[in-house]
């Protein structure tokens, strides 16, 4: 598989890191939740990053599934599975 090219944290305009936007928002969603506990809490966040990526590097590429693929450092085939779940094919 590709490695990555750099260490760098990627940040927002704000100056935050992904971790850092990615921490706040769970936090403020979990607060919002109150005493309701929350079920399936990783596939639904999984599902809320990994479409939103997976068309922004779709469109990167102009379609291209193998520059995608490498880009993202995962094979076609899971790439074109996760397109399927996403319904992005």
């Amino acid at each position: 598989m590709n490695q990555p090219m750099t260490n760098l944290p990627v940040t927002t305009p704000s100056g935050q890191s992904l971790a850092e936007t990615t921490t706040t928002t769970v936090k403020e969603y979990l607060q919002l939740l109150g005493d309701q506990a929350p079920t399936y809490l990783y596939r639904q966040i999984m599902d809320e990053v990994e479409r939103p990526l997976l068309e922004a590097i779709m469109e990167y590429t102009n379609g291209n599934q193998s520059r995608t693929a490498a880009y993202l450092g995962i094979n076609r085939a899971t790439l074109r599975s996760k397109l399927k779940r996403h319904s992005l094919l």
